[in-house]
């Protein structure tokens, strides 16, 4: 049966016929996917004008979906198994070639590490995988085509087996053509940095004495990986860790004199970008541990700790606690924690910190815990008085730690809510004394508007001068508010002399 493409062509030269004088297209020979140019051996190359080609009604989409205009096809059966490469480097444009396996009508497209069985790109070759005894079908657009076809080996670092020796550190490698590589039987995976379809290379390190390797990607996006193991063959490898350009920092693994690691870098896909895999000595791991605050604490307070890491690579770091007191905390991977001093003293905070990759740090701090604390004990106000009078205020004051230097306010109240006016102020200092108490005293002169408003209400206010930011360690008992005095007019002369 004549195929569609057949059809199309002979209707187009009886069209001729009937209607002179009208150019007609001549497509090329191979223009149709039965009619396609057989590839007998490699290597292989044409020049081919494709640029009447047609296209048929089942001519598949072309390279990544795109739908295109007309077709010339090629096809090969492969002899061995190993890479094949189509160049289109010197064609006239950018030409759309897929490759696809299978039959008229049940065309499947060929994937492959980088691209997907396909290009739209003439400096870009398209390789692929191939098995011996399978035919592939090349549909390329149309345009003054040139095409060459042959094997290309695989890299030389592909399997694990003839993995590339990194005889010393610093190392880096420019990102490999993945196109080249492949994902041998057995090779292991690990979805926690890469997939398992992946084509890879390898490199091998023995280290001569102990100590930390930073595996590092530098790149951006979603580019290759790397991960690294333990072990003597592809099948007896244990994951160590890996890497990608997306976490930015580097993975560090502890290496053990006269073991060999092994580094998967592994990658591929059209959205794959550019990158180079770097690997390094770890440098030396740091912690420190600080309050936030330099100044005397109390025992009153709850101290908060943090740590800040250098070079932990964004590996969990566990961390042991020593406050100094006696007390200290389980190993954690907290950055933070809190501590409440008993008593007062100069006490030296240690943290013990260990990186992911063994690698360990020792950092201490100094907190002074002094714990400043007076109160007024008792305030005393007359409970009655009347205008013109002056009566006696007297504050006193408790201190049971250090000597301070203490200021004292008295307030009266304005009523209605008007706020306060200071009556007196002094600052005196004030011995340590378990029960010992010292009086502020303060003298007031009742006023005509006291006797108005019937009574008056005082205010007392003890602060501890400090240095700031160290302040009283209680201060709800700094300000007392007594009950209000009953204050009544002045006598009148008369009644004074009856008096």
């Amino acid at each position: 049966m004549p195929s569609a493409r057949s059809l199309a062509v002979a209707a187009a030269v009886l069209l001729g016929v009937l209607v002179p004088g009208v150019a007609q297209a001549a497509p090329p020979s191979n223009d149709d996917f039965d009619a396609a140019t057989v590839v007998a051996a490699l290597p292989y190359s044409v020049a081919q004008d494709t640029t009447e080609s047609t296209k048929a009604s089942d001519d598949p989409y072309g390279c990544r979906g795109y739908s295109i205009q007309g077709s010339a096809w090629f096809r090969y059966t492969a002899t061995e198994d190993g890479l094949l490469r189509l160049k289109t480097e010197g064609s006239d444009r950018d030409l759309n070639v897929s490759t696809f396996t299978g039959e008229r009508g049940d065309l499947k497209q060929v994937w492959n590490a980088y691209y997907d069985g396909c290009t739209t790109d003439r400096a870009t070759p398209l390789t692929f995988p191939a098995k011996a005894g399978t035919t592939y079908h090349f549909m390329v657009s149309g345009g003054q085509a040139k095409l060459a076809l042959d094997r290309i080996s695989h890299l030389p670092n592909d399997d694990l087996a003839n993995a590339e020796q990194v005889s010393a550190l610093p190392f880096s490698a420019a990102q490999p053509d993945y196109t080249r590589a492949s994902r041998e039987a057995g090779e292991p995976s690990t979805n926690v940095c890469s997939g398992s379809s992946a084509p890879s290379v390898w490199y091998a390190y023995t280290p001569t004495r102990d100590h930390s390797v930073l595996l590092h990607v530098e790149g951006w996006g979603s580019g290759p990986t790397a991960s690294v193991y333990e072990g003597t063959s592809i099948s007896d490898l244990t994951f160590v860790g890996c890497e990608g350009p997306q976490h930015y920092s580097g993975k560090s693994v502890a290496v053990t004199a006269g073991k060999t690691y092994y580094f998967q870098w592994s990658g591929g896909g059209y959205y794959s970008y550019p990158s180079t895999l770097e690997l390094s000595e770890s440098e030396p791991f740091r912690t420190s541990v600080y309050t936030g605050y330099s100044h005397e604490r109390s025992m009153f307070e709850t101290i908060g700790f943090s740590l800040d890491h250098t070079n932990d690579y964004n590996d969990p770091v566990t961390t042991e606690w020593d406050f100094g007191d006696g007390t200290t905390a389980p190993p954690s991977t907290d950055d933070h924690q809190s501590h409440r001093y008993a008593a007062d003293g100069v006490y030296t905070v240690t943290v013990r910190s260990k990186a992911g990759d063994g690698r360990t740090a020792t950092s201490t701090t100094t907190v002074t815990v002094k714990t400043h604390d007076v109160g007024i004990s008792k305030f005393t106000v007359p409970t009655s008085a009347r205008a013109g009078e002056q009566k006696q205020l007297a504050v006193q004051v408790s201190n049971t730690r250090y000597l301070e230097k203490v200021k004292t306010t008295v307030y009266r109240d304005n009523g209605n809510g008007q706020g306060w006016q200071e009556v007196g102020t002094l600052t005196i200092d004030v011995p340590a004394h378990p029960t010992r108490k010292v009086k502020f005293p303060f003298a007031y002169t009742f006023t005509p508007q006291d006797a108005v408003t019937g009574k008056v209400s005082f205010r007392a206010v003890v602060e501890p001068q400090l240095d700031y930011p160290v302040r009283d360690a209680i201060p709800s008992d700094n300000e007392v508010i007594t009950i209000a005095t009953t204050v009544k007019p002045a006598l009148t002369t008369a009644a004074a002399v009856a008096n």
